[in-house]
């Protein structure tokens, strides 16, 4: 994390142009130089290329300047550089998943992206291997999906990926690196385009292998071999399936009201509306993923209708507290009346729970009486209102923005919940006088150990 944090800030911008075709060269982190290629000036969507183990060379580059002729950022990515930057490192097992996320993030607040959008990952040979690797040890809604070129589930590793939301592996053949496990709980989609002449990973069994991953599919490709050569026997089907999955993972906002469609909200529903209560969830600023998601589905689960806010994609942009006090009671009366509730319970996780009491301090006051409580898990000291890349990697030195405390302090009258990792050294919640609310510890650090359950359990005992 180290090496990656003093990457982040070396930054080289080569730019050149052959016809319309952009090329730019960035370092970042462990991925040392990237290679950027993009043709439209207003890209849609961003991709995550990683080559195979031949590096960042000709094969890879002509189907990058393809993939990127449809309208997409591609960022070029040397496996053998990323792979050793791996097997350097101090980490027990490598959490790839973030690293990617990371590098997404730079490139789109670099290219001045007005929205987030969550990246695509494809990659070739042992970069298709990896991909995928990412794709199910990542929360869902990290990434748009994955596509993989010439897949063999095994990697050359010498130490293993973490296993974050379901990764599993077994050793590799002959005892070398690791081979990893279908994913039989993938919730985002996963394509293998496959050869039928390829000579390096055997179809038949990629066939087998694709059929026990869950969203898994396969594409395949007759006189294709490993090589992925001629573009004209597998690139009509590739572009196909890219544009398709694009347009899966557009936001419908027709189905929210007029006055909300400017904001990423998500809307998780129980199957009745049995109680009078609702919850309005501020994720955190690794957007609806992870603990949010899961958060609000639990919710959903005890019959509470959930609104999440997803707070990457809101504070891409600078917001004032006025400005969001404003949008959360949009929301507020748009579904107190749409799903007849009566109460609500307001909860923030990292970002989200740094920006809530600001918000909640300028409600006005007939919305405010119908707040039953409000839950900050893992709240910080200080907040920006806006995104940075550095405040999520945790390597601002001074940080600079609004006192959290104080707002805290205001919200007199409203009950408070707070939760804190006992891992993490600095916590807002520690500061917290008793009278002013409920401190609550948990296992680990800002992930409180995975026990969402007991969380949403503890929320409802508390704010009903």
């Amino acid at each position: 994390m180290k090496r990656l944090i003093l990457g982040v800030f070396i930054l080289l911008s080569l730019l050149t142009h052959s016809l319309s075709m952009a090329e730019e060269y960035l370092f970042f982190g462990r991925f040392g130089r990237v290679t950027v290629y993009r043709e439209s000036r207003h890209p849609s969507q961003v991709v995550l290329f990683v080559s195979g183990d031949g590096g960042w060379n000709k094969g890879v580059i002509d189907m990058a300047k393809a993939l990127a002729s449809l309208g997409v950022v591609v960022v070029g990515i040397d496996i053998s550089h990323y792979l050793k930057e791996l097997r350097i490192s101090s980490e027990k097992c490598s959490y790839a998943a973030a690293d990617f996320e990371m590098l997404s993030k730079f490139i789109q607040k670099k290219l001045d992206f007005p929205n987030y959008v969550p990246p695509i990952l494809v990659g070739y040979s042992s970069g298709a291997t990896l991909v995928y690797a990412i794709l199910v040890q990542a929360p869902p809604n990290t990434f748009h999906g994955a596509i993989s070129l010439g897949f063999c589930p095994d990697l050359p590793l010498t130490k293993p990926l973490c296993r974050g939301y379901g990764l599993e592996w077994k050793p590799g053949s002959r005892g070398r690196g690791y081979s990893f496990v279908p994913a039989s709980n993938l919730q985002t989609p996963w394509i293998a385009f496959q050869g039928t002449i390829d000579q390096v990973c055997n179809v038949t069994a990629v066939q087998n292998y694709v059929r026990q991953v869950k969203e898994g599919k396969i594409v395949l490709l007759p006189k294709v071999g490993h090589g992925f050569a001629v573009q004209r026997n597998w690139m009509p089907q590739f572009r196909q399936v890219f544009i398709s999955l694009v347009e899966r993972h557009k936001i419908n906002r027709s189905s929210f009201a007029d006055e909300l469609k400017d904001l990423p909200l998500v809307e998780v529903l129980p199957k009745d509306l049995p109680r009078n209560s609702m919850a309005v969830i501020l994720s955190g600023d690794g957007g609806w993923a992870g603990i949010d998601r899961e958060l609000g589905n639990i919710l959903a689960g005890h019959g509470i209708p959930v609104v999440g806010l997803n707070s990457l994609q809101y504070f891409w942009t600078r917001r004032t507290p006025d400005e969001s006090a404003r949008d959360l009671g949009r929301i507020l009366r748009h579904y107190f009346d749409a799903w007849k509730m009566e109460k609500a319970i307001l909860i923030g996780y990292l970002l989200g729970a740094d920006v809530l009491p600001f918000m909640v301090n300028r409600l006005p006051q007939e919305i405010l009486t119908r707040i039953q409580g409000v839950a900050l898990l893992g709240p910080g000291d200080v907040v920006d209102f806006e995104f940075h890349l550095t405040d999520w990697l945790g390597v601002s030195s001074a940080r600079k923005g609004y006192s959290v405390l104080p707002e805290v302090e205001r919200l007199k009258g409203v009950r408070i919940l707070c939760f804190y990792g006992e891992e993490e050294k600095h916590s807002l919640c520690k500061k917290l006088r008793v009278d002013l609310g409920k401190v609550i510890p948990l296992k680990g650090g800002h992930h409180f150990g995975g026990d969402y359950e007991a969380i949403a359990e503890t929320i409802l005992n508390d704010l009903k």
